[in-house]
């Protein structure tokens, strides 16, 4: 029996979590690692890491626990494997995108970069939750490669930022910080979503969020008022 669950691959171990195996056959071990990680996201979603054991992780993946530790050496491997994995898709989702609105000017390419990294974590939102609440348990060598991860997406919005600096649409000296603060919007959509949501639809809490920040690097010195912003039409990326 195969569990379902929002993640649907696992990706490449760091060397020192790489896990041994006695098989050679290497599609086995990357269809049985994918099924472990499925499975245990479940459990993990339903007790916590925290609380679920690798006996009752083999249980759930309908295998013996010497057969779950086959393929993973303990449990904080299978956990990185699943928070790895889903950072590693954000990344990927993100790169596409940024690359789509190459063709677009600064104040375009960035809004439609924003809007689609806020989607991401709308149709996200229980992964995000996840990995907030569950990646301190890693070690900290495997919480240094999610934050290198994470460092991707900023410097993708760091440089969509430069780029309108570059061009004299946006005026900031910390588009970094800029950068970071439109990723914790995206973190907040699905962390605060119990609160959000009584108050706005996600269409409405991304139009509101992103203006802001648009509002912000357009925003020129001594015009605290912003009347000098500068208009700008929104063009739609294609999926």
């Amino acid at each position: 029996m195969v569990c379902s669950i929002e993640f649907t691959k696992v990706a490449a171990l760091p060397i020192e979590f790489k896990i041994r195996t006695h098989s050679n056959d290497e599609a086995l071990v990357k269809e049985r690692r994918s099924h472990i990680v499925l499975c245990c996201t479940r459990v993990f979603a339903k007790k916590g890491y925290s609380h679920s054991s690798m006996r009752e992780l083999a249980k759930a993946c309908y295998m013996s626990i010497g057969n779950l530790y086959h393929y993973f050496g303990s449990k904080e491997q299978i956990l990185y494997s699943i928070i790895n994995d889903a950072t590693l898709r954000q990344v990927e989702y993100v790169e596409h995108f940024a690359s789509e609105t190459q063709n677009l000017d600064p104040v375009n390419a960035l809004y439609e970069l924003t809007r689609k990294f806020l989607e991401w974590h709308d149709a996200n939102q229980n992964v995000t939750l996840f990995i907030y609440q569950e990646t301190r348990a890693l070690p900290q060598k495997a919480q240094e490669q999610i934050f290198v991860s994470e460092g991707r997406i900023q410097a993708i919005f760091e440089a969509a930022i430069v780029r309108g600096i570059d061009s004299g649409d946006f005026k900031t000296s910390e588009p970094g910080l800029i950068a970071n603060n439109i990723m914790v919007i995206g973190h907040a959509w699905a962390l605060r979503r119990w609160s959000l949501q009584k108050r706005w639809t996600f269409d409405a809490f991304a139009k509101g969020e992103i203006d802001s920040i648009l509002n912000l690097l357009q925003l020129q010195g001594g015009d605290p008022a912003g009347k000098k912003r500068k208009q700008h039409n929104r063009v739609s990326v294609k999926k």
